[in-house]
C-alpha cells in the first residue's frame, strides 16, 4: 500500500470510528435515561403500593371488615373504587409482562456489547488505531455495566409490582 493510500485508509478508519463513537454515545445516553426512568418507576410503585396498603388498612377499620372481604364490600357498595383496582391489578401485570420483555432486551445487548467489545479491544489493541479505539472500549464496558444496573433495577421494579398484584389478588 503506497503511503497516500495508507493515508487516507487511516483517515477514513478514524472517520469511522469517530461516527461510531458518536453513535454508540447517543445509544448510552438513551440507556442511562432509562435508568433515571426505572429509579422513578420504584419509587413511584413503592409510593402505590404504601397509599394501597394504607386504603386497604382504612377501609379494614371504617367499614370493620377483614381484608379478604374488602373486595366485596366494595364490588357491592362503591362499584367504580372496586373496577378501579381491577384495572390497577391487570395494568401491573402487563407491565410485568412488559418489563420481562425488557430484561430479554438487556441480556441481548449486554451479548452484542460484549462482542463488540471483544472485538475492539483485540482486533485494534496492538495496532495504530487504539487510540482513536479506546473511548469505544470504554463505552462498551459502560453500556455493559448500565445494562446489568438496568436488569436489577427492572427486576426490583418487578417485585413491587407483584407485591401491588398480591395484595390486590382477590378484586378480580
Amino acid at each position: 500500500m503506497s503511503n497516500e493510500a495508507q493515508k487516507q485508509f487511516l483517515a477514513n478508519v478514524q472517520k469511522e470510528i469517530k461516527q461510531k463513537v458518536k453513535t454508540e454515545n447517543k445509544t448510552l445516553d438513551k440507556i442511562n435515561n432509562e435508568t433515571d426512568e426505572l429509579k422513578v418507576a420504584i419509587k413511584g410503585y413503592t409510593n402505590y403500593f404504601n397509599e394501597l396498603e394504607h386504603f386497604i388498612i382504612e377501609s379494614m377499620q371504617d367499614f370493620t371488615l377483614a381484608e379478604e372481604d374488602v373486595p366485596t364490600y366494595f364490588k357491592s357498595n362503591i362499584n367504580e373504587v372496586y373496577r378501579n383496582y381491577v384495572k390497577v391489578k391487570k395494568d401491573a401485570i402487563k407491565e410485568i409482562e412488559t418489563l420481562n420483555q425488557y430484561i430479554n432486551h438487556c441480556k441481548r445487548e449486554i451479548k452484542n456489547n460484549q462482542r463488540s467489545l471483544k472485538f475492539y479491544k483485540s482486533h485494534y489493541k496492538d495496532s495504530d488505531f487504539f487510540t482513536e479505539c479506546k473511548p469505544l472500549v470504554n463505552i462498551f464496558q459502560e453500556k455493559i455495566s448500565v445494562y446489568e444496573e438496568n436488569i436489577k433495577l427492572t427486576e426490583e421494579t418487578i417485585e413491587i409490582l407483584r407485591k401491588i398484584v398480591k395484595k390486590l389478588e382477590k378484586w378480580e
